[in-house]
């Protein structure tokens, strides 16, 4: 990355130094990080460096940030000052002064020795050769000489140069302080210069005197082993460019350096509006976070996202960043009274088909001074059914069909419900039996009439006969027609009815298939291709099995085929002894009748 030069702070400095020696410490910031938020991070160099520059303009060797950005230091030890005659104590007289200018020196005028543009003059304060100039010190300590310049309205005017001697391959430090010399909108614009080239950015001069700043940059020598150093004005004006130079400084410079970048966990937890709900009702409460993977925690000890507040009060929820910064947020629930129940539903039955029934509601305060009853409750009932739309806003609620109907009651915002039935006065009940209610035809059927709350009737067989009568007695009839049919009772009262149904199937008759199983009596197993296999004729059979036993019980054969025939060899391969042999079957016909036979079978030789 592109890192900016930061400017160095320096007086004097007196350590003999050239190069950097290979025993320095490390300068290590660490890696990049993220603190919390409302945290700060101590940033430290090592110690044992001449001098520390840190983003921000601090100078020691260990800083606090608590703000995210980049922080570079920039820290090593510095050579000796080998410019000559850099804080010009020497004047300009003195033979070991070897620094050079395009200005001249001042020739005076109205104002003093440094009336006109483009002159200098080395003096200890700048009112001592312009009358309008401040009475500044020099930037050194003391009140030693400094350079003071009526600027120039030619660009680009070299102030100052130097030509020195330097080791190559190595990195220099150039400095000075530069100060203007009366209040003014017109700074100077002074620039350091290496061998013709920009070593720093041009530095604007303050607006108020004797406010002394340090420009600096930093050179590397490279292969050279000479250096012209060159303090350039770039100003043009013809008033309030004036200024004073002291302490130019170029010295060897042994140069570490690192940076860091600091972040702060921007991590925020909501844990929502604040929420109002009455006690029988359930409220939930759900955080949020603008930082995928944040976990929260509540002040009630509920883990997750999401909790059920079971008391009014304030909820604090705990966010932790994927970082592991923690925020908190609060939010406020109201859980309104309810003090109060249902504590009475009366039903006034209504008559059959009639419109005369009633319903009414009272309600038990458990705290009748409670503020809530401050209003009065509403009532809302309706029906008849769960989705009547319409509705009754009153306690009581009269001149009802039978039905449900539905109350809701609230108070203060807060609402219960229940419900209540309105039943028939003396409702019939159709009760109907009957046997048998499947069989061939013709089949009579007997039905039973065990019906209440009702002495009137009318049947309906099924078979296009009906019956109107008044009492309970049992009814009689007789299906010829294969079918099924459909018989009702409905029993009435007034306008009340009720009905009651049963099914009778007459059937067909089924077919009757002829089955047999006819075993032989005698077979020879002799090879000569006439009766040489002993089985057994079946008809209309769907199952067979056979076993056949010698006169000890043991099993010569047994099979589950269908045409299976035995050719007089026992299950172990050998032929059977001549002699008579006891066979068993069971057997299942196409109409699934079960056969089951025993007999003898002789077999000869």
């Amino acid at each position: 990355m592109k890192y900016i030069i930061l400017l160095f702070s320096i007086f004097v400095v007196t350590t003999s130094f050239s190069q950097c020696n290979g025993n320095e410490p490390v300068v290590d910031l660490g890696n990049d990080t993220t603190i919390c938020n409302g945290a700060t991070l101590t940033l430290t160099a090592p110690v044992g460096f001449q001098f520390y520059n840190w983003t921000g303009g601090s100078h020691i060797n260990q800083i606090t940030v608590a703000d995210s950005g980049w922080y570079k230091v920039e820290t090593g030890n510095i050579g000796s000052n080998i410019v000559l005659n850099g804080d010009f104590q020497a004047g300009t007289t003195n033979t070991a002064n070897n620094f050079t200018t395009q200005y001249i020196p001042g020739n005076g005028g109205a104002y003093g020795l440094l009336s006109n543009p483009s002159t200098y003059a080395i003096t200890t304060s700048p009112n001592l050769v312009h009358t309008n100039f401040g009475a500044c010190n020099d930037h050194s300590p003391g009140t030693g000489n400094m350079l003071v310049v009526n600027g120039a309205t030619t660009g680009n005017t070299a102030v100052w140069q130097q030509t020195v001697t330097i080791t190559p391959n190595t990195d220099y430090l150039f400095s000075f302080w530069q100060s203007s010399v009366e209040p003014t909108n017109n700074p100077s614009q002074l620039q350091l210069f290496v061998n013709n080239v920009a070593i720093s950015t041009p530095l604007v001069c303050n607006t108020t005197s004797c406010a002394w700043i340090e420009n600096s940059g930093l050179w590397n020598s490279g292969t050279t082993t000479v250096a012209n150093l060159k303090i350039v004005n770039l100003a043009l004006a013809a008033g309030g460019n004036d200024f004073a130079l002291d302490d130019v400084f170029f010295a060897p410079v042994c140069l570490f350096e690192d940076s860091i970048y600091v972040s702060f966990d921007t991590t925020t937890v909501n844990a929502g509006a604040d929420i109002v709900f009455c006690a029988n009702e359930t409220g939930q409460l759900s955080a949020t976070s603008n930082v995928p993977g944040t976990t929260f925690s509540w002040s009630n000890n509920t883990i997750g996202a999401t909790t059920t507040p079971l008391n009014s009060g304030t909820y604090t929820v705990t966010g932790v960043s994927p970082s592991g910064c923690s925020v908190t947020d609060d939010v406020l629930v109201t859980i309104k009274s309810m003090n109060w129940n249902f504590d009475t539903i009366v039903m006034q039955p209504s008559d059959c088909g009639a419109s005369n029934g009633f319903v009414y509601t009272l309600l038990d305060p458990s705290n009748p001074n409670d503020p809530a009853y401050a209003v009065p409750p509403q009532f809302q009932w309706s029906g008849p059914g769960a989705n009547s739309s319409t509705t009754f806003n009153a306690s009581s609620w009269d001149n009802l069909p039978v039905g449900w109907y539905y109350i809701q009651v609230n108070v203060n915002g807060c609402f219960r419900y229940d419900s209540i039935q309105v039943v028939p006065n003396n409702p019939p009940n159709a009760v109907l039996s009957g046997s048998p209610l499947s069989g061939y035809g013709p089949l009579t059927v007997d039905f039973q009439n065990s019906s209440t709350g009702s002495s009137d009737f009318h049947w309906d067989f099924g078979n296009t006969n009906t019956l109107n009568n008044t009492d309970l007695s049992s009814q009689s009839q007789t299906y010829t027609t294969i079918g099924t049919y459909l018989v009702s009772l409905i029993a009435t009262n007034g306008n009340c009815t009720d009905t009651a149904f049963l099914t009778v199937n007459v059937i067909p008759e089924p077919i009757i298939v002829p089955v047999d199983v006819e075993p032989y009596n005698v077979f020879s197993p002799n090879g000569d291709g006439a009766n040489d296999l002993y089985y057994f004729g079946l008809t209309n059979i769907s199952k067979f099995e056979v076993v056949i036993l010698n006169r000890w019980g043991n099993v010569v054969f047994q099979s589950s085929d269908l045409d299976a025939t035995w050719d007089g060899k026992t299950q172990e391969g050998e032929w059977a002894i001549p002699g008579v042999y006891f066979y068993r079957y069971n057997a299942i016909g196409i109409q699934n009748e079960a056969i089951n036979g025993t007999g003898f079978v002789e077999l000869v030789k």
